[in-house]
């Protein structure tokens, strides 16, 4: 037998390894007060840099009118100055609408490094039907990343229906926070009830639990509660997605919450009429109308049985109510409701319920009507059979339904963000990634994980973080929440061709309730793609988490109650690898290399020089630990005497690679029979077998299942000497541990036989 020669060369490199990271947020409830999280970054900031942030007043994807009239609107576009330096030189912005001839442009005189600006663009009128493809330019000279000066848009109104705002509360007689906020709620409902329609919800708690209201019907007033996950009181929540800030008394609360639903138009039109019938009987006719096909969703119909106005001679609980507005009786047929058509058409539903003459008063009777999609919880639109506020009904309380008035309305469900245009492409040597929390929540690419389905992270306006400019940040109500240990999770999106002097850094504020309720956050890096998330970069709770003094009522942060959490990913993200070398083993090539760390490393192709470029040769996964040296005995099938090249490609978890330094090595080497691992592994249906003759040979290669049994036979002849490649396609087998077993006899006398396991899996 012949040997092998080795000249080996041992070559020292460093990479700049390019990761990608995504990031989770972690919350554990402790009842305690609000968190805001705000201003995620990720990259070198440049010294230059205007991002076109997006259109505030004109909403992506597909909206809707109130009718087929054509609206007009002065376009307001957001721009931030992401740059470490000021901007003192005026710049033009431009914004630009091709399909209807549409072009306008502005200027900004000056704009202070992490300050936002709002530019008003001259007026656009927009057709019903009309698509329209936005293009917004910020032309400031200089700008170091040019990939975030242009947003685009797209945009489609279509005809809709004007949107009535349901507005759920959940209350108790118990309750003194409840006497004192429902004033202010049943006075913001009063003057607004032509476009609200309200019901109120009574609970069993606090002490002494014994509301009335609530020991009535209690099991469809908690399906009510465990739909959302409320878990105090008083709780409000509008059209099933929108928490006004508590406590409702402050005057923005209701208003703030109110207005921007109101102005949402919707593909629904919803009607409904009351007929008192023969025997106590009401009948709630509900008309349906569909404008365009709804988006993918779990919509159903809810009619609930209201009570107007219940007194009460003497307060039936504890804190001294005596009246009480809008509260729920039933619901019909169940508190599921029924499922709607989603197509476009009009649709006829009737109800009947009986009064419950015992209890109700029946002249402040009346129905209220939604229609809600379970997959997020959103109302897309209510209605009820009473429209008036005054306490005495006409014809003892059954009415027409609310004529629509033609209002201007915008969006209904978007299925991409508001206008935040983050995560801007940069060149490879310097990314900055930003998530400013100001767009549509959860922004595209993030995702939230709610697993007891009550309060998790929502996006709040008013408090914004120091270290950009905008109006929202990321809240989690620790204040409202009840369930105490729950964990609530949010994620990232991925953020790609990172480096080691790249840093991580967020917004956070937290006050402490007392030190009696100890809420946590908990922040963690994912550099696998999001498949674990090994690395904990950030963990406080009550004190060590707060970032202003105790308070007992609800946080709500100040400029200056705010920290900034900076993190260096080189941490994570080290030099990798540091040193390749290649020996000869007796028939084999030993590969010998070193890593500073294997985090990151998704493993190494080998490669060998091939004319004038490298093919690969085989592939070692990396082990995802740290380590010093790895060897790896390498059986390089195709060798015959002469002087071979090898190289180590690294490849890390985001897809990007580096090469290690070249090695020489000078082999002679002997013919062998070998049989190598099918490839792919597992497979389906098919893979490749590979082998190699050392000389003419008669071959047998079959297949068998686990128990032995042969269920394929792919070669029973001669073959010439050399490398083989044979294809088994499995298409007609189920899915198992399958044995390919190669029996060669050389024309020589020689003979091999070897076996090896490969995995089918459909």
């Amino acid at each position: 037998m012949k040997k092998l020669f080795l000249l080996s060369i041992i070559l020292v490199c460093s990479l700049n390894v390019l990761a990608q990271i995504k990031v989770q947020f972690n919350t554990i409830n402790g009842y305690g007060n609000n968190l805001y999280i705000d201003n995620l970054t990720i990259g070198n900031r440049f010294n230059t840099d205007v991002a076109a942030v997006g259109i505030l007043n004109i909403k992506k994807d597909t909206s809707y009118l109130v009718g087929n009239n054509p609206i007009t609107i002065a376009p307001q576009v957001s721009f931030i100055n992401l740059g470490r330096n000021n901007i003192a030189s005026a710049f033009t912005v431009t914004m630009l609408v091709n399909e209807v001839g549409y072009s306008s442009n502005k200027s900004i005189t000056s704009l202070n490094a992490g300050q936002s600006t709002v530019v008003t663009f001259d007026n656009l009128t927009i057709q019903p039907g009309q698509i329209m493809n936005f293009n917004v330019t910020a032309n400031l000279s200089g700008d170091q990343n040019t990939a975030n000066n242009t947003i685009t848009q797209y945009t489609l109104y279509l005809p809709g229906f004007q949107r009535n705002v349901l507005l759920e509360e959940w209350t108790s007689s118990t309750c003194g926070p409840c006497a004192a906020n429902n004033p202010t709620i049943d006075a913001f409902i009063a003057a607004r009830f032509d476009s609200i329609v309200a019901i109120k919800y009574h609970m069993n708690w606090p002490a002494p639990g014994n509301d009335p209201m609530y020991l009535y019907n209690p099991t469809q007033a908690n399906d009510r509660r465990n739909y959302y996950g409320v878990n105090a009181v008083p709780h409000v929540i509008m059209d099933g997605v929108v928490n006004p800030e508590y406590p409702y008394s402050n005057p923005p609360s209701l208003p703030n919450a109110f207005y921007p639903r109101k102005s949402v138009g919707t593909p629904i039109s919803l009607s409904v009429i009351n007929t008192r019938l023969p025997g106590d009987t009401i009948q709630a006719d509900v008309t349906l109308q569909v404008s365009t096909q709804l988006p993918a969703g779990q919509y159903y119909l809810r009619v609930h049985a209201i009570e107007r106005h219940i007194h009460y001679n003497s307060a039936p609980g504890t804190n001294g109510e005596t009246d009480f507005y809008d509260v729920f009786r039933r619901a019909y047929p169940n508190s599921t409701g029924t499922p709607i058509p989603t197509a476009p058409g009009t649709y006829n539903f009737t109800f009947k319920y009986p009064l419950d003459m015992a209890v109700w008063v029946d002249s402040m009777i009346y129905t209220a009507v939604f229609v809600q999609n379970d997959a997020n919880k959103e109302v897309l639109n209510a209605a009820k059979s009473r429209n008036y506020v005054a306490e005495n009904y006409v014809n003892n309380g059954f009415d027409q339904p609310t004529i629509l008035k033609p209002i201007v309305a915008f969006d209904f469900i978007q299925s991409n963000r508001d206008y935040l245009v983050e995560n801007p492409t940069s060149v490879l040597s310097n990314f900055f990634y930003y998530e400013l929390f100001d767009g549509q929540f959860p922004s595209p690419g993030w995702t939230i994980n709610n697993p007891d389905g009550g309060i998790t992270f929502a996006q709040y306006q008013g408090a914004n973080g120091p270290s950009f400019g905008g109006t929202k940040s990321v809240k989690m109500d620790f204040y409202s929440y009840s369930s105490t240990g729950q964990n609530d999770f949010l994620y990232s999106g991925l953020y790609s061709g990172l480096n080691e002097v790249d840093s991580l850094k967020f917004d956070w504020a937290y006050a402490q309730y007392s030190s009696a309720y100890v809420d946590r956050l908990i922040v963690k890096l994912s550099t696998d793609g999001g498949a674990t998330y090994p690395h904990t970069i950030f963990d406080k709770s009550g004190a060590q988490l707060a970032t202003a003094p105790n308070t007992t009522s609800a946080f709500v942060p100040t400029s200056s109650q705010w920290s900034t959490f900076s993190y260096a990913l080189s941490q994570i993200i080290p030099v990798e690898l540091t040193a390749f070398s290649a020996e000869a083993n007796g028939l084999d090539v030993d590969l010998r290399w070193s890593t500073a760390t294997e985090v990151n490393n998704y493993g190494f192709e080998i490669q060998r020089k091939s004319q004038d470029d490298f093919i690969t040769v085989g592939f070692v996964k990396g082990k995802g630990t740290t380590t010093e040296k790895q060897n790896y005995n390498f059986i390089d099938k195709e060798l015959v005497e002469g002087s071979y090249t090898y190289r180590l490609k690294q490849i890390d978890y985001s897809g990007a690679y580096h090469y290690s330094d070249e090695v020489e090595v000078d082999v002679t080497g002997p013919k062998v029979f070998f049989i190598e691992q099918n490839y792919p592994n597992p497979f389906n249906p098919s893979t490749m077998i590979r082998f190699n003759l050392a000389v003419n040979s008669k071959v047998s290669l079959k297949i068998y299942n686990i128990i032995g049994e042969e269920v394929a036979e792919l070669i029973n002849g001669k073959m010439n000497a050399g490398r083989q490649d044979v294809e088994f396609n499995a298409s007609n087998l189920n899915s198992g541990i399958f044995i390919y077993k190669l029996e060669a006899i050389g024309e020589d006398g020689s003979s091999f036989v070897a076996a090896k396991k490969m995995t089918l899996v459909k």
